[in-house]
């Protein structure tokens, strides 16, 4: 287990594949699920998102806020 940017990256067991978890309660973004080929895809997909989130946007398109 690794903790890096607020969550964790876990091996899952199945063909030394990661998973990203949550370090407190809650649950991962849906654009975090899913499982990483090593820790460093892993740490590039947090990284993303972090950044996308500050931002206020992710692939590209830009959130609403309601």
């Amino acid at each position: 287990m690794i903790e890096y940017n607020g969550y964790s990256i876990q091996q899952d067991g199945m063909y030394s594949m990661c998973t990203i978890r949550p370090l407190g309660k809650g649950s991962v973004p849906k654009e975090l699920r899913g499982r990483y080929t090593d820790y460093g895809a892993a740490k590039k997909a947090i990284d993303a998102y972090v950044k996308s989130k500050s931002k206020g946007q992710y692939n590209g398109k830009t959130e609403r806020s309601s």
